[in-house]
């Protein structure tokens, strides 16, 4: 009887499954949730707030952005690096700016999924594949979710300092 997580797959290939009740996500969880007392002190600075915020956000895009890029690198991948260049290499979303949608801004962080690669593929894994574990950090780790949070609040601090002279 296999391992659990493992199951034996056709013509001797071994799959890996993560399997049990958890999914893996494909995300960065961020939480934004104390950006409000920054948001109502900026204004009562009269600061521009979609300026501000955007720039952080935009900082925090550029981070992810040049560590996926170092995570993609040949050495680290699978496959003997085959994923490395390529259509994922041209996946991996370069234009930090941010979207608005009223008081909504969006920018988007590591692959474009609307684009063929296996950026995807490379931060879940595969029934055969196990994920990249250095896209797996970015992408699933509280840690770097938290690292990037605290480089958004570095900024809106900064920014915050900057206003209240």
């Amino acid at each position: 009887m296999p391992k659990r997580g493992h199951t034996s797959g056709g013509e001797g290939r071994r799959r890996w499954s993560q399997g049990g009740a958890k999914r893996r996500k494909n995300y960065i969880d961020i939480d934004f949730s104390n950006f409000a007392d920054f948001a109502e002190k900026l204004d009562k600075l009269n600061a521009d707030l979609k300026t501000v915020f955007g720039d952080a956000m935009e900082h925090a895009a550029e981070t992810v952005q040049n560590d996926v890029t170092d995570a993609v690198a040949a050495a680290n991948l699978p496959a003997g690096g085959r994923f490395s260049n390529g259509e994922t290499a041209d996946s991996i979303i370069r234009d930090f700016s941010v979207k608005w949608s009223g008081s909504v801004g969006e920018v988007g962080l590591g692959f474009d999924k609307t684009k063929p690669g296996a950026g995807g593929f490379l931060t879940t894994g595969t029934p055969f594949m196990q994920p990249d574990a250095a896209l797996a950090d970015l992408f699933m780790s509280k840690r770097y979710a938290r690292t990037i949070n605290e480089q958004i609040t570095e900024d809106l601090q900064k920014a915050l300092d900057e206003l209240g002279r």
